[in-house]
């Protein structure tokens, strides 16, 4: 989108264009739906009741223009941040940009009112709030610059917050289980501490007795148990109170816990020599029968849905042959389904709450984002 038109969004609102359904697509030999308008096979297994090679096709795209989600309000709205350039960029100048919030409701594709944002670097811009998985508590980052950060436990029926009184340097941390976050502080200096934080704000240091580790780059905790990758690619875990961490596998980058705590998809650490990369799912004792589900030469993000019933992964290769845009693991039939071809995401991918909407965002015209929310047939 030009100029022009990225100001027409700003003043008359976000263009909203569905693609429609069964009654608007083609069914190919093999059961996938062709959408004409973006003109390729989108299909998704999601029925814990279909047989096991039974998929079931998208049956709408949302496309949200100049937009990227800030986060999900219910199944069925969204809160988006939208970009708007105020000024080209010039062999001398930087473009300028200005920055919105606003919701949309995605039964009627409907918009509601922008509310300008600050700029994303200026402080307290940035917030990151973590819910409980209880639903009861949320744990809040507001970042004060790309460093530091205050940190808060929010009660969501109270809505009292009680700060919390560490400093820390990274944005890794999860809930342990109901009642307790672990913060993986980091440092200026050093791997930084670890901290399990408590409901009512309290903070104790976690001991850890590991010299492989170096920072916290890769860092889950989830079930009772907390989730690292050291310096020399081990992907290990520990329970409070272990004397030492257990290895569950080598040669491991990022890495996602499922949120049942029972599967690990991890990808492959960059060796020299070897060329790509794999995403490989394990179950959480690291087992060996771990098994492949996505191969490419980058792999750039990876979410679990709410249940922890699906994996969205996006893989990029140069043979286009291979595997390109984004994917969906079935935890419960171990298949891999397709659902944008020729989508690479440039912002975290984002489940609705209930695991029936995808949200995938890439890059536009002038590099502002564009949003395509996927709606799965139920």
């Amino acid at each position: 989108m030009g100029q022009d038109g990225a100001w027409r969004i700003a003043t008359l609102g976000i263009l909203v264009a569905v693609t429609a359904g069964l009654a608007g697509c083609s069914t190919s030999d093999s059961g996938s739906i062709l959408s004409p308008d973006e003109g390729r096979t989108l299909t998704v297994v999601k029925d814990s009741e279909r047989k096991p090679n039974e998929d079931i096709a998208v049956s709408r795209i949302h496309r949200l223009e100049d937009a990227a989600i800030a986060k999900w309000l219910d199944d069925d709205k969204v809160s988006v941040v939208l970009t708007k350039m105020t000024k080209a960029a010039t062999q001398t100048e930087e473009a300028k940009f200005e920055y919105f919030e606003t919701n949309v409701d995605l039964l009627t594709d409907s918009q509601g009112q922008l509310l300008p944002l600050q700029e994303p670097s200026a402080p307290g811009a940035t917030v990151r709030e973590t819910v409980s998985p209880d639903g009861k508590l949320v744990f809040v980052q507001e970042w004060h610059d790309k460093y530091t950060a205050s940190n808060y436990v929010r009660n969501l029926s109270t809505q009292e917050s009680i700060a919390v009184k560490v400093d820390n340097y990274l944005e890794k941390g999860s809930w342990l289980d109901d009642d307790t976050y672990i913060l993986a502080a980091g440092s200026m200096n050093g791997r930084g501490e670890l901290y399990a934080i408590q409901a009512d704000g309290r903070s104790e240091l976690i001991a850890l007795n590991d010299s492989d580790v170096e920072t916290f780059e890769q860092f889950e905790a989830g079930h009772g148990r907390i989730y690292y990758v050291d310096g020399k690619q081990a992907l290990k875990t520990f329970a409070l109170g272990d004397a030492a961490p257990t290895t569950l596998v080598k040669g491991a980058g990022a890495f996602r816990l499922s949120p049942t705590g029972t599967q690990i998809a991890v990808t492959a650490a960059y060796a020299e020599g070897v060329s790509g990369t794999k995403l490989t799912m394990y179950n959480s004792a690291g087992s060996a029968q771990g098994y492949l589900i996505g191969k490419g030469d980058l792999i750039n993000d990876a979410a679990w849905s709410p249940d922890g019933s699906m994996l969205a992964f996006s893989v990029y290769a140069e043979d286009k042959s291979g595997m390109n845009g984004v994917y969906i693991y079935d935890s419960a039939t171990g298949k891999v389904s397709p659902v944008g071809p020729s989508y690479f995401p440039q912002y975290p991918l984002s489940w609705n709450p209930s695991g029936t909407r995808l949200g995938v965002t890439v890059g536009g015209e002038n590099g502002l984002p564009v949003t395509q929310i996927i709606d799965f047939k139920s």
